[in-house]
């Protein structure tokens, strides 16, 4: 992954796919949680 990748997902330049996600965290060493909730409705 180049510099210049990191830095327009930094910028919020594109949306970074699970598999980038998954490279990066291999790479910074962190858990990769990805998670689905139900919405909460209003009442």
């Amino acid at each position: 992954m180049t510099q210049p990748a990191i830095a327009r997902f930094e910028a919020g330049g594109t949306v970074p796919t699970i598999p980038v996600l998954e490279r990066l965290a291999h790479a910074l060493e962190p858990e990769l949680v990805v998670r689905l909730s139900p919405r909460t409705s209003a009442a």
